[in-house]
């Protein structure tokens, strides 16, 4: 039987980076993950708190100084348990990780908020952003040229001007699509990755300045949707300034994500560097819990079951979307690995909010399972079912994303808990 100083259940923003921590602090790590986790289909920023519960309207400026605000309407919320400090140690400690191992460049604090475009021309407030997309921060003013490709899907600059001019953000827009150079041209359809590998390639990119040549001579900044090259994108976003000479910048699309698909090819990387190991495409489908420890998992391979065990476990399978939470028709919802207590309502009537965009969220979205301070799974008490099981990210009982907008720093705090509960 494999053994290993900790395994890691779950390749999402809070199980990789979890990973990362612990593998560079010397311990031997193996990370195991049905699939490639929610960063694909993730923005690639970080979202700490964007947004108070009773407010969907007004951005949040400074969210560690409004936390206490938003534990007041949302007690319930995981990051009253794990407290301040945790959320802006690990949105640091996020920030060192990406900018000094995973070859990514992010900036922001835990004490401010960029107020980014989305592809709705909505407001997203958000902590941490690559470089491309905080150079589109709104907050900035000024003119800006966005532009769109007729062959990608799904992605409408027209729309996002209108509602971004009409909200009074100090900001002038205008658009212009194009048709995507070859290999590109006349495919319609095509996919934020499929038109992010085309601008890997120089000459792609020197025809897309040519068609924009003349159009962009009166505005500050260029937006481009968020397809600037995937393993390149520091080169493709460098190179694009130079010929255009202007600052560019991306919005985020709908998915596949490609900021989110660098950031977790980044992570991983830095995390196999780092000496760690890792399994993407096998289940874990139980885990044995004998006298308040976790003695191993069961996991997949291609022709049997395989036991492998560690002195410690992280349980980062996402909530109710990343299937770490599952249900049925008769209302009943559960943990399916450990088997470990649900907070959640039988009744399926309770499941969800009166309105499908609800500011408090939906109560089926809250369901998880239930931690004490060191984050190990409690059945309504402080005492562990096992000492040695962490629960992190979306898998904890409260972890609604859409409330506040508080998905990534969730994921990022319980990451610093259990990193510095295992390094201890």
């Amino acid at each position: 039987m494999s053994r290993y100083d900790v395994v890691v259940v779950g390749a999402g923003l809070a199980g990789l980076t979890t990973a990362c921590r612990l593998a560079q602090a010397q311990k031997k790590v193996l990370l195991v993950s049905t699939g490639a986790g929610s960063l694909l289909l993730a923005s690639g920023c970080v979202d700490v708190l964007g947004f108070q519960p009773g407010d969907s309207k007004q951005p949040v400026t400074n969210p560690l100084d409004k936390l206490d605000d938003f534990l007041a309407e949302a007690p319930d919320h995981p990051y009253k348990l794990i407290g301040k400090a945790n959320v802006a140690g690990g949105i640091e400690a996020f920030w060192q990780l990406v900018n000094n191992n995973a070859s990514l460049e992010y900036w922001g604090a835990a004490d401010r908020n960029w107020l980014l475009p989305t592809a709705a021309g909505a407001v997203h407030p958000t902590c941490l952003a690559p470089t491309s997309l905080a150079n589109g921060d709104l907050s900035k003013g000024g003119s800006m040229l966005l532009v769109g490709f007729r062959e990608l899907r799904d992605y409408y600059p027209a729309l996002i001007s209108q509602n971004l001019n009409e909200q009074n953000l100090g900001v002038e827009t205008a658009t212009v699509t194009i048709d995507a150079p070859a290999p590109i041209k006349d495919h319609l359809n095509i996919t934020p990755i499929e038109l992010a590998r085309a601008f890997e390639n120089s000459d792609f990119r020197r025809k897309v300045v040519q068609a924009l040549k003349g159009k962009s001579n009166n505005y500050n900044r260029i937006g481009f949707p968020a397809v600037l090259g995937l393993k390149q994108h520091t080169e493709v976003l460098a190179d694009l300034e130079k010929m255009l000479g202007k600052t560019v910048f991306e919005i985020s699309t709908l998915p596949p994500s490609a900021p989110g698909r660098r950031l977790f090819e980044g992570l991983k990387s830095a995390f196999l560097q780092a000496g760690g190991r890792i399994i993407i495409g096998s289940r874990v489908v139980s885990g044995q819990i004998e006298n308040g420890q976790v003695k191993e998992l069961l996991f997949e391979t291609s022709n049997r079951l395989k036991p492998i065990s560690a002195d410690y476990y992280v349980l980062a399978t996402g909530g109710i979307y990343g299937g770490g939470i599952q249900t049925d028709l008769e209302g009943k919802v559960w943990e399916p690995i450990f088997g470990l207590p649900v907070t959640a309502d039988e009744n399926r009537h309770k499941w969800f909010a009166a309105r499908f965009v609800s500011p408090t969220g939906q109560p089926v979205s809250q369901y998880g399972v239930e931690v004490n301070e060191h984050l190990n799974p409690v059945n309504g008490g402080q005492a562990p079912i096992a000492e040695n099981l962490f629960v992190a990210g979306g898998t904890l009982a409260g972890a609604d994303w859409t409330r506040g907008r508080t998905g990534d720093g969730l994921a990022l705090a319980s990451a610093e808990v259990i990193t510095q509960r295992i390094t201890a």
